[in-house]
């Protein structure tokens, strides 16, 4: 049996890693009680659901007594080797007194020590200089196959995600509409000033019938045009961004006169991503995100602790716009089209902030997409909150 003792990490993924790339067949873990009890079930879950581990144990270990902490460790040490178990010392994530235990004890019964760079998926053999052990975990163990996707990667820090949630534009619904997604986003960069005004617009004056055709008549278009305090004023801007959509097949049948004007959604997706002014801007941004990442997801409801209660009872979760996942890393992207106010800029940068931390820990990346300048001002704060700000 291959048996792997390490140090249980605040950092998820410091505590896994080995376990993703070498089958290991046993986990004991040191920590502290603290840590034990916020990841232990998680930790157990995803070892058992994707890395083939039948066993996993913690044992908390004291803070301020190293005495106490080699006693535990050594007896858990004897046990395995009693049972002629091969045992690995990994010290991805070790800090402080256990670190150091870890390191006696490797020493005093000669066994091999490793770490892992999680960005790089690197393992790191620690050996006294004399040349690589004949007994460390890369000579001995098989290695394992193992892709990380959003749903592991959600699960391993207690979380879920709610597919019911999700909607149907930034799923299964965006891969069919693909091409027609690429050119509703050049028509938005060309009319960017108006287009959140013009799909607010559009959902309250152009509502469609079985058909998807949408008629209103064209004296109640300009009461609502010229009432309105939006960018989109004028009778000019409406025609001019509906007939570019025409013109690239996104709507058919237009019609413009004196009397009405009508035209119909080429369907029900197309229909939902024009009445929605952030979609755009969202699935572009998956677009460019997905090629060049293991996973791409857009429009994400991450549930907090796993278990979906909703609709029958409150849930704690939240929306994340787009989530990419490359090996062992994740970019979690909050999307603002329009200017934003200040307020609603340190909201943006906050949520995102909490959100990333908790599904991401230290390893995510955080980035903050805008299609207007949020200032140096803020610019600076997402700077200080490690937040990389990308205008498109």
């Amino acid at each position: 049996m291959n048996v792997n003792f390490e140090f249980l990490s605040p950092e998820p993924i410091e505590n896994v890693i080995t376990c993703m790339n070498y089958e290991i067949d046993k986990v004991v873990y040191f920590g502290y009680h603290e840590t034990i009890e916020q990841l232990k079930a998680a930790t157990e879950n995803f070892l058992g659901a994707y890395c083939g581990v039948q066993k996993a144990v913690f044992h908390a270990l004291p803070d301020d007594d190293l005495a106490s902490a080699l006693r535990t460790m050594r007896r858990e040490i004897d046990y395995e080797k009693g049972r002629k178990n091969k045992i690995f010392f990994d010290v991805t994530g070790g800090e402080s007194l256990i670190l150091v235990a870890f390191g006696m004890l490797a020493k005093e019964y000669s066994l091999p020590l490793h770490m892992y760079d999680v960005m790089e998926n690197r393992l790191i053999g620690l050996d006294d200089g004399s040349g690589p052990a004949k007994n460390a975990i890369d000579t001995l163990v098989p290695r394992r196959e193992f892709r990380m996707d959003l749903d592991k990667y959600i699960a391993l820090r207690g979380g879920v995600i709610n597919y019911s949630l999700q909607k149907g534009m930034k799923a299964e619904g965006a891969e069919e509409n693909d091409a027609d997604i690429r050119k509703i986003w050049k028509i938005s960069e060309k009319y960017e000033p108006y287009w959140n005004a013009f799909s607010e617009f559009l959902r309250g004056y152009f509502i469609p019938d079985a058909t998807l055709k949408s008629h209103s008549r064209t004296l109640r278009v300009l009461e609502g045009l010229y009432t309105s305090n939006s960018a989109l004023n004028e009778i000019t801007k409406l025609n001019a961004i509906l007939k570019d959509l025409e013109a690239d097949g996104i709507i058919s049948d237009l019609v413009q006169t004196k009397e009405y004007i009508e035209f119909r959604f080429k369907n029900e997706v197309i229909k939902d991503i024009l009445w929605d002014s952030g979609s755009i801007f969202e699935l572009h941004i998956w677009q460019e995100e997905r090629d060049s990442n293991d996973d791409c997801r857009a429009g994400v409801h991450l549930d907090w602790d796993g278990i979906i209660r909703w609709p029958e009872e409150t849930d704690v979760q939240n929306e994340i716009d787009v989530i990419t996942v490359k090996g062992n890393n994740a970019v979690f992207i909050s999307c603002k089209g329009g200017r934003l106010s200040p307020s609603q800029t340190l909201r943006a940068l906050y949520e995102l902030s909490v959100v990333a931390e908790r599904f991401g820990g230290k390893y995510a990346k955080r980035v903050l997409a805008v299609r207007c300048d949020i200032g140096r001002t803020y610019t600076a704060r997402a700077e200080e909150m490690g937040i990389e700000v990308r205008k498109y």
